[in-house]
């Protein structure tokens, strides 16, 4: 959607506030003023709005001036609107101007809505997103800020249009339960009054950037997916692109999981749906913010993991260059020190193992663990890194990057890429995780038995519980009785 048609949507449906500032008003009363074209076009819909608004009071359209601007210097058109006094610096005529629009909302809607917070409160949450936005999203004062807004925000509508910002902090701690629990939050604060403006908009954000992110990393593929389909869908219709985009993209990065852990004709459609949904998603981002945005760069390096994935599946090397020639890409957008570039050197460092240039993937990992303040990539870099650690028989480092990897794993929540990791010290050396002595029949059995690592970690952990220690005799574990218990618990 062109901006020009976003602005004709908006005008018309919702309250308009004009803030005249000197510029504002330059571009108004000039003819040449390049720096605000839309300015006098801005006019134009505000004066269709005005000669379709039925009856004397209750006007959508609120001017706001600063001080020291006369009133008179007004273009006619505003003039003959109630005009508001307000100082940025000084906030003074703040709660005069929240009161106007707080009635014009609660008039729109008939009746007031029980999501409104009182003015404290109000403030306190503004506040609070504020010191939030001006720190770095790594920081641990954002961090601290994020899980107060979470704890007190149920109801609180000022949450819900800050989701973004707190959903960002949480996600670059890679602290699952945090952003489950703000999207349950904010989910239930748009279900618990009337429909309000923008209310939809918010509802895809969260579906898309927090329910279907969560789900993912918890490894509930079905939901995630409905998620991220439920939010482009009315993100779709209210004409949010770039939401509908990140949808797009969220999908394709279920497929790509989905893909990861099926094998023959069930991996071929995963991976093709998933190519898909990824093409939809880079138009629509190309469209929004041109072939350099970064949103491009981030659906590059997915599109080097889906061929990555396709070249383990056939051995094909054209497969692995072309993943290598999209990674390339992504760098040459993506913006240097941020999550979504060093998401980007560890699919590299993925890359490396694949074309088996270890030394080349170690070094790029452990710049990773050197320099980034995201958690879940660095877990995430050294279980990379003890892949190629292990491909070059580097048995004692791996383990230790494997045991520190699955700690922070579990910190975040992420319990699947834990129990992942549990699994593959397991492996190599099961006396690391476990007091019982596990064979290799033992692990094997435990594979074609369990497809899920955590379920073969709770059976283990089930046969130690129950194993007395005093037996010096090792008795044969019934592992298709522990599994089924595990699975069925």
């Amino acid at each position: 959607m062109s901006i020009q048609a976003w602005m004709e949507n908006a005008v018309r449906e919702r309250i308009v506030v004009v803030v005249v500032s000197d510029s504002y008003l330059k571009a108004l009363l000039s003819n040449d003023f390049m720096e605000r074209l839309g300015v006098r076009y801005e006019l134009g819909l505000i004066r269709q709005k005005l000669y379709h608004h039925v009856g004397a009071d209750r006007c959508p359209v609120v001017v706001v001036v600063p001080p020291g601007t006369e009133v008179n210097s007004l273009p006619a058109l505003l003039q003959q609107l109630v005009v508001h006094r307000f100082d940025p610096n000084t906030r003074d005529g703040e709660e005069e101007l929240v009161r106007s629009l707080k009635a014009l909302e609660e008039g729109n809607r008939g009746r007031p809505s029980p999501v409104v917070q009182d003015g404290d409160e109000v403030y306190r949450t503004r506040a609070a997103l504020s010191a939030l936005q001006a720190e770095p999203l790594s920081s641990e004062k954002a961090y601290l800020l994020a899980r107060e807004l979470v704890e007190r925000g149920a109801g609180d509508f000022e949450l819900v249009r800050g989701f973004e910002s707190v959903a960002a902090v949480a996600k670059a701690r890679g602290d699952v339960r945090l952003v489950r629990r703000l999207s349950e939050v904010c989910l239930r604060t748009l279900a618990s009054g009337p429909q309000l403006r923008g209310e939809e908009e918010l509802k895809a954000k969260v579906l898309v950037a927090g329910h279907a992110w969560h789900l993912l990393r918890e490894h509930r593929f079905s939901e995630a997916t409905l998620m991220a389909q439920d939010g482009t869908h009315i993100a779709e219709k209210v004409r949010d692109l770039k939401t509908a985009a990140r949808g797009k993209r969220a999908e394709a990065r279920v497929f790509l999981h989905l893909a990861a852990e099926s094998v023959g004709y069930d991996r071929v459609y995963y991976l093709s749906k998933g190519e898909h949904l990824l093409m939809i998603a880079q138009d629509l981002f190309r469209s929004i913010g041109g072939p350099t945005s970064e949103e491009l760069g981030v659906c590059a390096s997915l599109h080097a993991e889906l061929q990555l994935l396709r070249h383990e599946s056939t051995g094909c090397p054209e497969e692995l260059a072309a993943a290598v020639r999209r990674a390339q890409a992504a760098e040459t957008v993506l913006t240097p020190g941020t999550e979504p570039y060093h998401w980007l050197a560890v699919l590299q460092a993925r890359l490396c193992l694949a074309d088996k240039k270890y030394n080349e993937g170690k070094e790029l990992v452990t710049t990773v663990i050197a320099t980034a303040d995201f958690p879940e990539v660095v877990a995430k870099s050294r279980q990379v890194r003890a892949d190629l650690l292990l491909a070059t028989r580097e048995k004692a480092a791996a383990l230790r990057d494997l045991l520190a990897a699955e700690e922070s794993y579990r910190r975040l929540g992420c319990e699947r890429a834990a129990d992942t990791c549990w699994w593959t010290i397991a492996r190599y050396d099961a006396s690391k995780v476990t007091d019982v002595r596990l064979t290799p029949a033992d692990l094997d059995r435990l594979e074609e038995l369990a497809p899920n690592p955590g379920d073969r970690r709770r059976a283990v952990l089930e046969h130690e519980l129950r194993t007395p220690r005093r037996l010096v005799r090792r008795s044969a574990p019934d592992w298709v009785c522990l599994v089924d218990r595990v699975q069925h618990d």
